[in-house]
């Protein structure tokens, strides 16, 4: 899946942005401690500093693989041998990167402190050590994740994709997967006699009429290969695929409040969530069917009167 996967990779650029900020920000604080106490480069000073980068060496593997971890939890996807081999790398990269900052900033220090060789050997260690650790974490990860996944009960991402007639990136992109899991679980888990398989017939059908909202462009043919048809085009499918979430998550929403006791339903989030279905879809050709569709979910919400 690699929307998924590029969706992460930009989680880990933002965290190891944030890693070295925190690492420069504790550098800068003991460069001014010890250099107000007359302690510039003392072995104090300089331990301290080796082991702000060493802290956030270890850093890197926790919050990248936590990321992970939670990123393919929440949308059901395993960890095969190809992307373990992949964030192993980009891991090692970073802390290679780290290691030979460290170098660049301090081994002429200690080099002029005739510790140079002792330097060197710790540079060697943490390298090595970490290497180690990526590689027994991140096959853990795959484990765990493979166990956590074989347990779920929720559907899986690329059933979600056959039921409602979407590609599992669009699924990814729209951060619909979650929603729909959820809406399913109420539906499917409810007694026969609620009807909770034809309400979530009834939504699932709205969705896929959603979906098709911006599909559909009158363009003259004599006009389809200028670049304002093809803006327009563009405009149409971006606009689309934005009402389709909107769909999605305010049925999302609904769908929790469906889920509670009638006398526990909050009134006031049922119909703004109501309203804003509406709101989205009315610039749409078609809208009209999407909402007829859900008519029985919002039948079951008692907004019915609501609808026209």
């Amino acid at each position: 899946m690699e929307n998924l996967n590029n969706q992460i990779d930009q989680m880990f650029r933002e965290k190891i942005y944030h890693i070295e900020a925190e690492n420069g920000a504790r550098i800068k604080k003991l460069n001014i401690r010890y250099t107000k106490s007359n302690q510039k480069h003392s072995p104090k000073h300089l331990d301290a500093l080796l082991g702000s980068y060493e802290k956030a060496i270890r850093e890197i593997p926790r919050q990248f693989l936590r990321i992970e971890k939670s990123s393919r939890l929440k949308y059901l996807v395993s960890l095969d041998e190809k992307r373990r081999c992949n964030i192993l790398n980009m891991m090692t990269t970073n802390v290679e990167m780290l290691i030979e900052k460290m170098k660049r900033e301090y081994r002429v220090i200690f080099k002029n402190q005739q510790r140079l060789e002792e330097f060197d050997d710790q540079m060697k260690n943490t390298l090595a050590v970490s290497k180690q650790k990526l590689d027994e974490d991140t096959k853990k990860l795959s484990i765990s994740l493979d166990e956590n996944l074989n347990s779920s009960t929720k559907v899986q991402p690329r059933e979600l994709a056959k039921i409602f007639n979407l590609d599992e990136s669009t699924l990814i992109d729209l951060k619909a997967i979650e929603p729909l899991q959820i809406i399913h679980e109420i539906f499917e888990n409810m007694p026969e006699s609620q009807s909770g398989k034809a309400i979530f017939e009834a939504i699932r059908q709205g969705i896929l009429l959603c979906s098709k909202l911006g599909t559909d462009i009158q363009i003259n043919p004599k006009e389809s290969h200028t670049v304002e048809a093809r803006r327009f085009r563009k405009r149409s499918l971006v606009s689309g695929t934005l009402v389709l979430k909107d769909l999605i998550d305010n049925v999302y929403i609904l769908s929790q409040q469906v889920n509670l006791p009638v006398e526990k339903r909050n009134v006031d989030i049922i119909y703004k969530s109501f309203l804003r279905i509406k709101e989205s879809l009315k610039k749409h050709k078609g809208s009209e069917k999407v909402l007829g569709s859900l008519d029985p979910f919002f039948e079951m919400l008692a907004i019915s009167e609501k609808i026209n």
